[in-house]
């Protein structure tokens, strides 16, 4: 029986396309994603920081002689600060949390601006016209007039287009940087693969195979904070309704999935690691038999997902082997970039003057 196709969203990965990803993705969203529209996860039902607040904005930082505002921490802190405030119930333990996503929100900055000036150290430059492409892309995704896109950008805090084509520019400025400096630097060792892939095939020579369906809804990287937030909601709501007993995964997926195999009740068959992109199988691997995920996102869009069941494969011909090798390409690759990025943003700090102002988390 074929596998069913995760639809036109081609969501199953041939030939490693997935090692083709950018840097950018692999580094860390806070620091080099170009679009905080895509990036940004949807609002919770209390913005942070509130609306009806009275923000006084003031100095929080000094890097050289680049001053970083609280208005910028702010803005910079909101995704992990709204995860924060989705998911933490008990008092103590959210405000625990909110205080280290603030600080680690500012220490992402810290590195921000350092990765910058090494762009201009290296005399870099983006052509306008990448830029322009980059800010029509994510307008025409979205059905956007320019009216519309300047009132999204205001509310991601941006004080206008022209404020997020500096933004733009300077994060695809750092991108170029982080491929010269950091990715350059990583090489695989296929002995490493070639360990890695005993081990986890051990004695046995077989591998975990993995049973699960999923719900997708169709989600462009640049949507808007708005469509997100009614995706989540939805997944949300089906998942109340399937752990409460109220419908079964697979009606909810025939019912309001996106994708190919909703005919199916989202069942995805038979996978092992390597066949389906890595966000989706980093929640698809971590959910148990019978649990349905929180709503995630991939490039494809938002899922729930639940595993069905599990079993041992033998990895008995090339095709096989080949899948498992590309996932352990992948993970190593990843752990490598990520040890030589921080590694690298380390040694820049060691010549340059930081000062961390009073941020007042303790009052």
């Amino acid at each position: 029986m074929t596998k069913p196709m995760m639809g036109l969203m081609m969501l199953r990965l041939k030939s490693g396309a997935f090692l083709r990803r950018s840097v950018a993705a692999t580094v860390g969203a806070a620091l080099l994603c170009l679009s905080g529209l895509s990036a940004s996860p949807a609002l919770a039902a209390e913005p942070w920081p509130p609306e009806s607040a009275r923000i006084v904005d003031r100095l929080v930082a000094i890097v050289n002689s680049e001053p970083v505002t609280l208005f910028e921490l702010q803005r910079a802190a909101a995704p992990m600060v709204q995860q924060v405030l989705r998911t933490a119930r008990d008092p103590a333990e959210r405000d625990k949390a909110l205080k280290a996503a603030i600080e680690e929100a500012l220490d992402s900055l810290v590195d921000d601006i350092l990765v910058y000036a090494q762009s201009l150290q290296m005399s870099l430059t983006i052509a306008p016209d990448r830029v322009d492409a980059h800010i029509a892309k994510i307008r025409d995704a979205n059905g956007w007039t320019d009216e519309d896109l300047a009132a999204e950008l205001t509310k991601l805090g941006f004080a206008s287009v022209s404020d997020y084509r500096r933004h733009t520019e300077r994060e695809m400025l750092k991108s170029q940087v982080i491929g010269i400096k950091v990715a350059s630097r990583v090489k695989l060792d296929e002995a490493d693969v070639e360990a890695e892939f005993k081990r986890q095939t051990g004695q046995t020579g077989t591998i975990q195979e993995r049973r699960a369906a999923h719900i997708l809804i169709r989600l462009s990287e640049s949507a808007s904070t708005e469509a997100e937030a009614k995706a989540r909601a939805l997944l949300l709501e089906a998942r109340a309704q399937i752990t409460s007993g109220a419908t079964t995964f697979g009606d909810a997926a025939r019912r309001m999935s996106e994708d190919g195999t909703r005919s199916a009740g989202g069942d995805l068959g038979w996978f092992v690691r390597g066949d389906y992109h890595p966000d989706f199988e980093r929640v698809a691997f971590d959910t148990d038999i019978g649990a349905v995920s929180e709503p995630f996102r991939t490039p494809f869009g938002l899922h729930i997902v639940t595993t069905v069941e599990t079993r041992e494969k033998r990895v008995a011909n090339a095709e096989d082997t080949e899948t498992v090798k590309r996932q352990i390409r992948f993970t190593l690759r990843e752990k490598q970039l990520e040890k030589v990025y921080r590694q690298w943003v380390k040694s820049l700090r060691t010549d340059v003057f930081v000062e961390i102002k009073d941020l007042g988390l303790d009052s």
